[in-house]
């Protein structure tokens, strides 16, 4: 009975180290520049990058579409809870038609934030770059302008989010390498977010977070998650 009793605190404990949640931000700037018609500055939140997998097993991703879609629905009501507490203003941003002559290019800029962005977690975080040890100046280019021209703010915000949780053979898996005092890890939550001056395409912020908890098919712990995300974004 012992031995059982101690299996499932050494699974507990490993349960709770995995729900502490880890960030760090990155930033060019302490305050946001004002707009030039109002006296708040303006973000246009872009559509946010998300996908919500299984963890099998054998450690498989495996993508869940309809997990994936409730999730962007609770970041968007999420972002309407933050909207409404921050001094800045949050701009609705619909993506052109396909017709339109901007479609391809703000397109390939939400794809070029997740590649920058891994860039930046990449040299920060892992192998820093001696020519940027000491300063934060990563850049999507001055293509930027188009979305800046488009949507009429200041900035754009990008949120990129991969969510999985663990099956049930997963779970089971956890609970036999307990039983030899190996852990082995669940479901993981890793993101970040970006916020782009649009008039250069500089990144002015950035925001890493990873956490073995959270949830962000329902919507409080998708609230929860997106409060980490957005946590130390400047005003």
């Amino acid at each position: 009975m012992n031995n059982i009793k101690n299996i499932f605190f050494i699974f507990l404990v490993a349960v709770i180290a995995s729900g502490c949640a880890t960030t760090r931000s990155f930033s060019s700037v302490d305050s946001l520049n004002q707009s030039y018609t109002k006296n708040i500055s303006t973000i246009a939140v872009m559509p946010p990058d998300v996908t919500l997998s299984i963890l099998t097993a054998g450690g498989a991703l495996e993508p869940q579409a309809e997990w994936s879609i409730a999730a962007l629905n609770n970041i968007d009501s999420s972002l309407v809870v933050i909207d409404n507490k921050r001094e800045s203003d949050f701009v609705e941003y619909l993506r052109p038609d396909e017709s339109d002559p901007i479609y391809k290019t703000i397109v390939e800029h939400e794809q070029l934030h997740r590649a920058v962005g891994q860039a930046i977690l990449f040299n920060k975080l892992q192998y820093p770059l001696p020519t940027k040890k000491n300063i934060f100046d990563w850049t999507l280019g001055d293509g930027t302008k188009a979305i800046k021209d488009f949507t009429g703010a200041d900035y754009a915000l990008f949120i990129h989010v991969n969510d999985s949780y663990s099956s049930g053979g997963r779970v089971v898996l956890q609970l036999a390498a307990a039983l030899l005092g190996v852990g082995v890890n669940g479901g993981q939550q890793a993101g970040f977010a970006s916020l782009i001056d649009l008039s250069n395409g500089n990144v002015v912020w950035f925001n890493y977070l990873q956490r073995g908890v959270g949830d962000l098919r329902t919507e409080t712990p998708a609230l929860i998650t997106v409060e980490l995300l957005l946590d130390s974004l400047p005003d």
